[in-house]
């Protein structure tokens, strides 16, 4: 059905579109489309083409520690699979403390180098989505900073991570293993029921060393040998004096949660462009946006050890320029913050992100912050 940009377009839209909401995020997706409308000449005759591209964290944030540790495990492979846009960053230790067993919960507390905030959680031991039953005996595997320094009474502290364990005389089965980011990753993603009570998005800081992607290959397989995360690792010193590089240095792996492709079309528009439209004909290849998001957040944040960093996007050979959108953005949906020389992008919890990078009409590319 045609939407021509007359004198009535607004009341046009919105019945057109009204007719089509499904969910939150199609009613979303119709409130950008009439104030794009608004926002532009009513006698505009030619199709235009807006793209929105939400990025996701495919996985919890991992050190270069943990990551040397998994970098094998085919199970990560699987998490990663859809993922192909990754950022090297730096972030101080975070740990659990206080961490204690007490009728069929688990009570602990998230602490941050440099960080006055304290986080304070409950994780039951019991519940569906750590497939345990009341008749199961679970045991807690610690993983120590300092394996010279530790004790086997409760409360535990300075641990980087614990496991649960299924006991078992015969076979003893590993059910998850959490991270003070794991936990809080599957938390804010509803996958399990845990309580956390403070300001977690100040635990989620990045400084971003570097951008990359993976479209040939894995992320484990391009990180795995990766000269350039050698070389911070080597290079870079610790937030906190003493601290190990490889407990801060952290792997942000990021796959696209959606692309929402909307097309307006004008008088001059044909049967035939709404059709290829509405079939996703000319749709760009998933790697075309994983190339191109390479080059917006390179080009945003120059980081330190990406050494091309695409000062003319958003013209690329790769990306979507040939595509010809007229609007294009970049968000975070997850509550992290990249943090860079000249400042910072904050994600968002939710399908409406955070802090944008946009482009328009194929020419500049901006920061709008939210």
């Amino acid at each position: 059905k045609e939407i021509y940009l007359g004198e009535d377009i607004v009341k046009q839209s919105f019945v057109y579109l009204y007719d089509y909401v499904v969910d939150t995020k199609v009613c979303f997706v119709c409130i950008l489309v009439v104030c794009y409308l608004l926002t532009n000449s009513v006698n505009q005759k030619s199709m235009k083409k807006l793209i929105q591209n939400k990025l996701g964290l495919a996985y919890n944030a991992i050190t270069s520690f943990e990551f040397a540790l998994v970098k094998n495990d085919s199970f990560l492979d699987i998490a990663l699979e859809e993922s192909s846009l990754y950022v090297i960053s730096q972030r101080p230790i975070i740990t659990f403390e206080n961490v204690f067993f007490f009728e069929s919960n688990l009570f602990f507390e998230i602490h941050q180098r440099g960080n006055e905030n304290i986080l304070k959680g409950k994780l039951p031991l019991m519940q569906n989505e750590l497939k345990n039953t009341k008749k199961d005996t679970i045991a807690l595997a610690l993983n120590f900073l300092d394996k010279n320094n530790f004790k086997r009474n409760q409360p535990f502290n300075d641990l980087y991570g614990f496991s649960l364990v299924k006991q078992d005389a015969n076979n003893p089965k590993i059910i998850i293993w959490f991270s003070p980011e794991k936990l809080m990753f599957n938390w804010w993603k509803g996958k399990i029921k845990c309580d956390i009570e403070g300001d977690f998005k100040s635990f989620l800081k990045y400084k971003v060393h570097y951008v990359g992607k993976a479209t040939k290959q894995s992320i484990l397989k391009r990180l795995t040998g990766h000269s350039t995360f050698q070389d911070i690792l080597s290079l870079q010193n610790p937030i906190t004096y003493k601290d190990l590089p490889s407990h801060e240095i952290s792997i942000l792996c990021f796959k696209f949660d959606d692309n929402i492709e909307i097309s307006i079309f004008g008088e001059n528009s044909s049967s035939e462009d709404m059709i290829k439209s509405i079939n996703g004909k000319n749709f760009p290849k998933q790697e075309i946006f994983f190339l191109d998001a390479e080059k917006a957040l390179i080009q945003a944040m120059k980081p330190k050890y990406n050494k091309e960093l695409f000062k003319k996007y958003p013209q690329s050979k790769d990306g979507l320029y040939l595509h010809k959108y007229d609007y294009i953005s970049y968000t975070f949906i997850d509550p992290i913050t990249l943090i860079y020389d000249e400042g910072e992008i904050n994600g968002g919890i939710d399908f409406d992100g955070g802090d944008i990078i946009e482009i328009k009409n194929n020419k500049e590319s901006i920061l709008v912050k939210r």
